[in-house]
């Protein structure tokens, strides 16, 4: 009897055990979860280690996860540029700008001067985990913990509580996953990998390991043929069209193997399977793993991929041996130790920041996003900041390659916009964040990114331009193309990309003062651009320098032609960007001359020109002008590219009264679209302008109107890391501010935001900074002297001047006095 009443008590016990976690725990404030599996992949949770991507759906019955490598990209070295030489119909182009000639201008450009579509970054494929048919699943829950960037799947299936947990391990190059149920014997599952590349093969590697090669197209364009043959642009394709401009019998818009000539990357997976009892085995089909308790699949992808200037066919890298390295060198570690440095590694960077804007409910992340529009949930803005340094942390790590538009994740092999990089904002509002949120590392592959791209961008300057140093127009990819792509001018050609660029490694030598990084790799970049610019500029008749064929990126205006005929082009000369992007550049080689001590004779002609440059010019309605003259503007307008030298840029500031409110009235103007990449950056011009409550406004549209079930940013089914990545940096924009040579302190703080604290942020000149506030006002400040030197610290009105130490903490209180040292 007492036996039965015994045995009665543990299984009311193991019972409730398992109701528990059929309830589910909320997890903590900086975890996504959900109570359902994902549907798609804008439901799916990411996972990288800087170069290999994982989205992971969650699904009891088969688990999907899409995979994703950073190098996996179509076409080769060079093969994407064709003949361009301006300098033969130059005096053409630019007689019809001065004649007000645009739209002829703007078609002429168009019809001679770009060159053809960027190649294509590409899935690897789909990881696929089959399972015995499972119904009737209870307590589902999945999650993505931020501060572990650990993803776990847990629910009760036929009494047993079910586990996955995955992560991609930086130290270790391996994407791990464990399966685990709480009853032994009831882990069992058939694992493969599926693709959208149709030359897989799948072989059995070792008795616990499977081998998966394949090879992308080597040919892919995003345009339908209508629209290349509308444009008479067959010859920039030979691969689909015949010298008369007829589509070869074999055309197609994605092109593989023998129909591409043998070209395209290859890439290899290696999934290897361990267990704690049970058995596995490996065949052509794939992994069985059978009545385990637990087990563990590592998997390790690799691509020929070896240089931007190298064949990945004829000069690659071997994968297969890369991967089977990578897997030896996990041999005889634990699960629970690559777990471990994985958490280490990755929190050594995350735990860097701290963000606490209120409590966090206890609601799965989909619906907190649904009721965002109309419940205040502030925890949820601190989340999507910190979710957006998590995609950093996950997508550019030193060695790895820059984070594209869509960062590392994509499931399409025609994905939107190429899934390239796009350079006329994207890219550079993803690194945005990089240096104020404590993760100046991922900056890197941007900087070398930009190296290599000054060596092809060089050699288009030459021979496009007959122009010294090196040109980057609105896009490159793996291979850095530098030339125009196709489309339109006014998309198209704008040859300002590199002088945008060099901003960053500006930006990064002022936030770490090394100057080893500004003499090895900043200035001889940031020289190469100048030195284009300097050759670019041409007199205006007026004894002003201007850029004489010039275009305000994505957009354009109405002008009235000699005939009285209203029209619309996007071609000019001296658009606003132009100039501020130039004069911020000059100045900041000429800086960098000086500090190092080195070309004297170009800083100087640098002086010179910078002098000839004109002012900005403000319009009838008081706002800063677009171009060089006022024009109509032409709806739609999304770009906004004179928000520059208010920000990122610094030139604007209230030091210049007239033109920061000339920036004021043109934000107001043209702040009309809301939500992703548009929303970020409003945010940021608003809190530069001192206006908390649209600065809020604007970055509570990315989340309100942009942001997707898995925090992913974007429209429709459309996904672009930008947002996030730009959200991040908004936030940082309404807490502290050092552009303009003092650390600000809650610049723009929201009424939202009454109640707050933040450890972390890192301002210009290298000094950290912790806050906390109540009821709108700073309770406290840290300012943490990495370098040592002097700093100017500002809250409202009052400022105070330091004189730190290196390593030196100085507490302050809301009257910036000093109250410990």
């Amino acid at each position: 009897m007492l036996r039965r009443s015994f045995v009665s008590i543990l299984g009311a016990l193991a019972a409730l055990r398992r109701a528990v976690f059929a309830q589910g725990q909320p997890p903590g404030p900086l975890t996504l979860w959900y109570r359902q599996p994902a549907n798609h992949w804008l439901e799916a949770v990411p996972l990288g280690n800087g170069r290999l991507g994982a989205m992971v759906f969650g699904i009891p019955g088969e688990e999907r996860i899409v995979l994703n490598e950073d190098t996996l990209y179509s076409e080769e070295p060079g093969t994407s540029d064709i003949p361009l030489d301006i300098t033969k119909d130059f005096d053409s182009v630019t007689a019809m700008i001065r004649n007000g000639q645009y739209a002829e201008a703007g078609e002429y450009v168009t019809s001679h001067w770009l060159g053809r579509a960027q190649p294509c970054y590409q899935p690897l494929g789909e990881l696929r985990i089959r399972f015995s048919p499972t119904h009737d699943v209870g307590g589902y829950q999945r999650e993505l913990d931020l501060a572990s960037a650990l993803a776990r799947v847990r629910y009760v299936y036929s009494g047993v509580k079910m586990e996955r947990e995955f992560f991609t391990s930086h130290p270790d190059n391996v994407l791990a996953i464990r399966l685990s149920g709480d009853a032994p014997g009831r882990v069992s599952f058939r694992v493969s990998l599926d693709s959208a590349h149709p030359n897989l093969k799948t072989e059995a590697a070792a008795p616990n390991e499977i081998a998966v090669a394949g090879q992308l197209p080597g040919f892919v364009i995003r345009r339908e043929f209508d629209f290349i043959e509308s444009k008479g642009d067959q010859h920039k394709y030979p691969e689909i069209y015949t010298p008369e401009g007829a589509r070869k019998p074999n055309a197609a818009r994605v092109l593989y193997g023998d129909a591409i000539g043998g070209k395209g990357m290859r890439f290899e997976v290696r999934i290897q399977a361990t267990t704690e009892g049970g058995t596995v085995a490996a065949d052509a089909a794939g992994l069985t793993v059978k009545d385990a308790t637990s087990a563990v699949l590592l998997v390790a992808v690799a691509s020929s991929f070896s240089g931007f200037d190298r064949s990945p066919t004829r000069e690659g890298a071997e994968p297969a041996q890369q991967n089977r390295a990578t897997l030896a060198a996990c041999s005889g570690k634990s699960y629970a130790s690559l777990r471990a440095a994985h958490v280490k590694d990755y929190k050594a960077l995350f735990d860097r920041v701290e963000l606490d804007l209120g409590a966090s409910p206890t609601t799965p992340s989909d619906q907190r996003l649904q009721a965002a529009a109309t419940q205040p949930d502030t925890a949820l803005d601190a989340l999507h900041f910190q979710f957006g340094r998590y995609l950093m942390i996950a997508g550019s790590r030193p060695g790895t390659q820059p984070l594209n538009l869509q960062g590392i994740w994509n499931v399409d092999v025609i994905p939107p916009w190429a899934g390239a990089y796009t350079t006329n904002i994207n890219i550079q509002m993803n690194y945005w964040p990089a240096e104020t949120t404590g993760l100046s590392e991922c900056h890197e592959p941007l900087f070398r990114m930009l190296r290599e791209t000054a060596v092809t961008g060089g050699k288009v300057a030459r021979e496009m331009y007959h122009l010294p140093g090196w040109v980057l127009h609105h896009n490159t990819t793996i291979w850095r193309g530098a030339q125009p792509v196709d489309n339109l001018s006014t998309f198209s050609f704008w040859p300002m990309a590199g002088g945008w660029f060099c901003q960053h490694l500006w930006e990064h030598y002022r936030y770490t003062l090394d100057r080893d990084f500004l003499a090895r790799q900043a200035y001889p970049v940031m020289k190469g651009a100048a030195e284009f610019y300097s050759g670019w500029l041409k007199d205006d008749g007026r004894g002003r320098l201007t850029t004489p064929v010039s275009t305000s990126p994505e957009n354009e205006f109405y002008y009235t032609d000699s005939s009285g005929q209203r029209r619309h082009s996007g071609v000019a000369q001296g658009a606003t960007l132009d100039f501020a992007i130039i004069r911020e550049l000059f100045r900041n080689v000429m800086e960098a001359s000086r500090l190092l001590g080195v070309d004297t004779g170009f800083r100087e002609k640098l002086a010179g020109q910078l002098a000839k440059l004109p002012e900005y010019q403000v319009g009838e309605h008081g706002q800063l002008l677009e171009y060089h003259k006022e024009f109509e503007e032409y709806p739609p307008r999304h770009d906004v590219s004179p928000y520059y030298p208010l920000y990122p840029g610094y030139e604007i500031t209230p030091a210049t009264p007239r033109l920061f409110e000339a920036e004021r009235v043109f934000v107001i103007r043209r702040n009309k679209v809301t939500g992703a990449w548009p929303g970020a950056w409003a945010s940021c011009c608003w809190s530069r302008l001192g206006d908390a409550e649209r600065a809020y406004a604007s970055f509570r549209s990315i989340l309100t109107r942009t942001t997707h079930p898995n925090f992913f940013c974007g429209r429709g089914a459309i996904y672009q890391i930008d947002g996030n990545l730009g959200g991040t940096a908004a936030v940082v924009e309404m807490l502290l501010q050092s552009h303009a040579g003092e650390v600000h302190l809650l610049p723009a703080l929201p009424r939202a935001w009454k109640k707050g604290r933040v450890r972390g942020l890192v301002s210009r000149g290298g000094f950290e900074v912790a806050m906390e506030w109540d009821g709108g006002r700073l309770k406290e400040a840290v300012v943490t002297s990495r370098l040592g030197g002097e700093c100017r610290v500002r809250y409202g009105a009052r400022t105070i001047e330091l004189k730190t130490q290196r390593g030196g903490h100085y507490r302050l209180s809301e009257a910036l006095e000093i109250r410990s040292v």
